[in-house]
């Protein structure tokens, strides 16, 4: 499983939480930012990033998961993430995102007509409702393949949505 973070502002609960119970569940994760130089989030955690982007070998991950934050802004127009996004999600590969960073999802195209949630934020619910998505106001939303949490309150519930449907496939 693949964890995308921000170079700079990833949210500190939105990676720790899932990381640390996915992998004390076996699932083993690597890190990818835009650098190897290590990240820090919006409260202070560094991490150091496995690889970076421009090295990642997507393909052979069975999910992509989207850390959020202020710095989740840095992927919105990334291409690069775009196209990571799209695949996975043609394949029916695990796709989740929390926070901001469904935005990502939103720009990439691949939460066209779905139901999502996101940060409860004035540009995010408009890039929502200029892209066709259903916006839920909820903490988590499950719509196929495509899992997206609405903040750190929800780290917890959103990394049990991730092993849940990993168990089912």
């Amino acid at each position: 499983m693949i964890f995308l973070i921000a170079p700079k502002d990833f949210r500190d609960e939105e990676f720790k939480i899932p990381y640390e119970y996915l992998t004390n569940w076996g699932i083993k994760i690597t890190v990818v930012s835009s650098e190897t130089t290590e990240a820090i989030g919006m409260l202070g955690m560094k991490v150091k990033p496995d690889i970076s982007l421009d090295k990642l070998d997507y393909k052979n991950y069975d999910g992509f998961v989207l850390i959020g934050g202020a710095g989740s802004v840095f992927y919105w127009n990334n291409k690069k993430v775009w196209e990571i996004c799209r695949y996975f999600n043609e394949n029916k590969k695990l796709l989740a995102a929390i926070c901001l960073a469904p935005i990502t999802l939103v720009k990439s195209g691949v939460l066209l007509e779905r139901k999502a949630t996101c940060f409860k934020d004035k540009r995010a619910l408009e890039e929502f409702q200029n892209a066709r998505v259903e916006y839920l106001d909820k903490e988590v939303v499950v719509d196929d393949n495509i899992i997206t949490a609405n903040g750190p309150q929800a780290a917890e519930k959103f990394a049990k949505a991730i092993l849940d449907y990993l168990k089912k496939y």
